[in-house]
């Protein structure tokens, strides 16, 4: 059994914002205009929202600029919910195509209020939407649409923000970085040998991955990266690999160098998409 072990001495930034980015890159290209008429206008949709409202900074930024997202939740959510962003991926250009949860999300303060802060990689414009799923038996998404075009050249690194913040591990919990490993994205298993050890010390993730994750898949170390108190952020891709073995299974032991608590997800990246789990570490 060949385990990978690599000391982290530099991080790299990560092709794109988050875990949870499409499937697959679109094969129709909506306009603004069509997506309009699906639903993703310029000022957000709140039909599914209200009473709530919502008001985006800009649609249209460069890549990895902060955009962000503000409002009102409705009056019947509870403060603490977790809201989720996701990208409408068209099947065709009379609105049919279904949504892929990108690793971007914040929560409802106490007062009802949100903030969101996204920086965006995949470039185009596309149909997004922010909220989240009722805890039904027949489960309805309760949240607000629009559209935001990202501009660039798909080869810009993602920036490191200046804003960068320190999150503390109820902030982190709530984010969905878990010291059970939250696997709630990643429909395979996983456990953690530790959620705190010295810098420089062993640190082992094995489990199972799902059905649709083939043996050999490269699995990839990324660091969460805070742009506010919320949960909203970046991941920076670290060098540490592993792979899925033929039997399904993966396990990765690493040594982590820089101090402090942080969210880290691990995952297998296939052009623009991420699938994996996240957790949380202190190294001290």
């Amino acid at each position: 059994m060949k385990v990978s072990t690599i000391v982290v001495s530099a991080v790299a930034a990560l092709g794109l914002v988050v875990a949870g980015a499409p499937l697959s890159q679109a094969d129709v290209s909506l306009t603004s205009k069509q997506l309009r008429e699906a639903g993703f206008p310029k000022k957000p949709n709140v039909v599914a929202w209200e009473p709530g409202t919502a008001k985006l900074s800009t649609n249209n930024a460069a890549q990895w600029e902060d955009v962000i997202v503000s409002g009102t939740a409705p009056d019947f959510t509870n403060p603490g919910q977790l809201l989720t962003l996701e990208r409408y991926v068209p099947d065709d250009a009379q609105g049919d195509g279904s949504f892929k949860t990108l690793n971007i999300t914040t929560t409802v303060n106490p007062n009802g209020s949100f903030v969101m802060r996204m920086q965006l990689g995949y470039v185009g414009t596309y149909g997004y939407r922010v909220g989240y799923l009722t805890d039904s038996f027949s489960p309805e998404f309760v949240g607000f649409q629009f559209q935001l075009t990202t501009t660039g050249d798909s080869t810009a690194a993602a920036k490191g923000s200046s804003r960068a913040v320190e999150l503390t591990k109820k902030q982190l919990t709530k984010a969905g970085f878990t010291r059970k490993p939250n696997v709630n994205d990643w429909g395979g298993t996983a456990t953690i040998s530790t959620n705190s050890a010295p810098a420089g010390s062993p640190v082992t993730v094995r489990g199972t991955a799902p059905e649709g994750v083939k043996p050999g898949s490269i699995m990839t170390l990324s660091r969460f990266v805070a742009t506010d108190k919320k949960g909203s952020g970046h991941f920076e891709e670290l060098p540490i690999q592993t792979v899925v073995k033929e039997d399904g299974t993966f396990e990765l032991t690493f040594e982590v160098n820089q101090k402090g608590t942080y969210g880290y997800g691990l995952g297998v990246a296939e052009e623009f998409d991420w699938l994996g789990i996240e957790f949380q570490l202190t190294t001290t």
